[in-house]
């Protein structure tokens, strides 16, 4: 912790491991480092990562430094959302305040995106606020009527498909398959670790 401490007030600020604590930085985040652990004896403030924020920063961050050749032109940018009652919430999904926002900017042009990693088996199917939130969101782009800024939400399960491949598509009965999942903006993040960063920034731009 003490080595923690140290290269914050050095601005030096470098991976650490330690136990179940792990700190990870990356550039495009608007703070340094965030920090994952597993404690009920240390408070971390912002609230820390738990195991499927922390793989989706190291994914995002993966694909970063892996693909410069899609970020040439654009400018990335990560933050990590307050927690409930401080941060960015909406009513019109069950007071759903997301876990992360992205900021892909391209010229003039602004693409902002909610992103919750989370577990998705104990949702109310499709049909629950944090999945629909998908189209919610692009009718308070409509009333924004702001050309140069783009709304998206996105669910990243770490849930495996086979666990709600039960659910049943709304309207016509038939379960559902994992492209009507990605239709929703529903990303597998463990099955499909090597694809969903890029599936979710393409679909941004789509």
């Amino acid at each position: 912790m003490n080595e923690v401490k140290e290269a914050v007030a050095n601005r030096q600020l470098k991976p650490i491991e330690w136990g179940t604590f792990r700190s990870i930085c990356f550039g495009p985040h608007l703070y340094q480092p965030l920090i994952s652990l597993k404690s009920s004896q240390v408070v971390v403030s912002p609230v820390a990562l738990n195991e499927g924020e922390r793989d989706f920063v190291t994914d995002l961050k993966s694909f970063y430094e892996r693909e410069q050749g899609f970020f040439e032109g654009k400018e990335l940018y990560l933050l990590r959302n307050l927690s409930r009652g401080r941060g960015i919430g909406f009513f019109e999904a069950g007071n759903f305040y997301p876990d992360f926002i992205i900021w892909l900017v391209i010229g003039g042009k602004q693409y902002v995106s909610f992103v919750d990693p989370k577990g998705i088996r104990n949702l109310d199917g499709v049909n629950d606020p944090k999945i629909s939130f998908h189209q919610i969101i692009k009718a308070l782009e409509s009333r924004l009527a702001d050309p140069a800024v783009i709304l998206n939400s996105f669910i990243i399960a770490n849930t495996k498909f086979e666990q709600v491949d039960h659910w049943l598509t709304p309207g016509i009965g038939q379960r559902m398959t994992k492209a009507d999942f990605e239709a929703r903006n529903v990303l597998f993040q463990n099955e499909d670790k090597a694809t969903y960063i890029g599936k979710m920034l393409n679909k941004v731009l789509g």
